[in-house]
């Protein structure tokens, strides 16, 4: 009776569910995950699907990092053991497993119920960010305020989920050549990018700021055109941001005067939330000098920050407060040293090099590395729940369309 199921097709719908989830429930995104892998384990064919990722150099390169991040554990302390399995089995929990079952089994006539799911999820996310901006409702305890109105993730994670949306939008706004899809995506990017200026997630700010250039540079032939239309399009939106929105004003004028203390070697320079980042990313200099090739241990990144800020003579450096880099890039390379490093900047070099042959998705792909790779400059949305879902979703999809390649490729070989 098992084996008459069609278990691609339920696997199917729940990620699609997944993909509704994503902005909404860190919860329904844990028992969806297990759900698609438990059917997927159960489905079984792993010959078929082990040679459909044998030769991907993205999965290649995250089995390599997870490997490194289990093997790390041998000089990783004894009492740092137990976190540093819960970091790279994180990894492989909310990210490798869910996105082999997706690369290995969506479906891409299912692909825009998917794309569809999230935006959807997306706005539902959004409405209720607005009632809480405007006092119209609250939420449950720690769901958001008027000031920071993030209904269900850190203000960090929400920016970047809304800037990924925003582009998303921007970049079918130039591929469809319906006006009155046109319209609704120019309507629906309008609504997004207001929400996430609304919001004090920085992270995004930043991402958006950068990333918005790749939309103009991969749709529009003219460079010089591109640049200076995103120029003026970001020069627009962040003086209407300032003069509209009181919390990303507030948040701008507070990074404006971290930005002074630091530049006038202020005591209080390494206070604020960018100040205690430079302040870390500073302060780990010394460390990856001491561990410059295989890092401290995945699960000794904590200690090693309070250790460093208690021994440390620089009277600065002990008004850090934070417990992990807020930097993929510096964590990784404290944490795993420069072959972590190189592990984790290699599934971003093989995911950008992949080939999809469908431009809107190929355009997206781009899109997608440069928000991701961005917001990561400032935090390590690599190790948080929602953003690694994120990751998980839509790596998975482009690993997908880029099988899809392959299999039409070798097929004209055969002809």
């Amino acid at each position: 009776m098992l084996k008459n199921i069609d278990y691609t097709k339920y696997i199917n719908y729940i990620i699609i569910a997944y993909a509704f989830l994503l902005p909404l429930s860190r919860a329904g995104l844990s028992i969806l995950g297990f759900l698609m892998i438990l059917l997927w384990f159960i489905q079984g064919d792993f010959k078929t699907k082990y040679n459909q990722l044998k030769d991907n150099s993205v999965v290649l390169s995250l089995v390599a990092l997870i490997l490194l991040g289990y093997i790390s554990l041998i000089w990783t302390g004894l009492e740092n053991i137990k976190e540093g399995i819960d970091v790279t089995t994180k990894i492989v929990r909310i990210i490798f497993l869910p996105m082999i079952v997706i690369a290995t089994t969506l479906k891409k006539e299912y692909l825009p119920k998917v794309i569809t799911a999230f935006l959807a999820g997306m706005l539902i996310s959004e409405i209720l960010s607005y009632g809480i901006f405007f006092e119209l409702w609250t939420l449950s305890q720690g769901s958001g305020t008027p000031s920071d109105p993030t209904p269900f993730m850190h203000h960090l994670d929400y920016s970047t989920f809304l800037t990924f949306t925003s582009l998303l939008l921007l970049n079918r706004i130039f591929a469809t050549d319906n006006f009155k899809l046109k319209v609704f995506y120019f309507i629906y990017f309008l609504f997004v990018t207001s929400n996430l200026f609304l919001n004090g997630g920085r992270t995004g700010h930043l991402a958006f700021a950068i990333s918005i250039f790749v939309v103009g540079f991969v749709n529009i032939k003219n460079k010089f055109l591109a640049f200076f239309s995103m120029l003026f399009l970001v020069i627009s939106i962040f003086y209407a941001a300032y003069n509209i929105s009181p919390v990303f004003k507030q948040r701008f004028d507070a990074g404006a005067n971290e930005l002074n203390k630091i530049e006038a070697n202020s005591g209080s320079k390494y206070a604020g939330s960018f100040g205690q980042r430079l302040g870390v990313w500073t302060m780990s200099i010394d460390i990856i000098k001491e561990n410059p090739i295989l890092g401290v241990g995945t699960g000794s990144i904590r200690d090693t920050i309070t250790d460093a800020t208690t021994t440390t003579t620089d009277k600065y450096f002990k008004s850090i407060r934070v417990g992990n880099m807020h930097n993929i890039y510096v964590e990784y390379l404290v944490m795993l040293g420069l072959i972590g490093l190189i592990f984790y900047l290699m599934i971003w070099y093989n995911l950008f090099k992949m080939k999809i042959k469908d431009k809107l998705y190929s355009n997206l792909k781009v899109i997608f590395i440069a928000v991701f790779c961005t917001a990561s400059t400032v935090e390590n949305l690599f190790h948080n729940q929602f953003s690694m879902n994120l990751f998980t979703l839509f790596v998975g999809i482009f690993i997908v369309l880029n099988l899809e390649n392959k299999v039409k490729n070798y097929s004209m070989d055969i002809k």
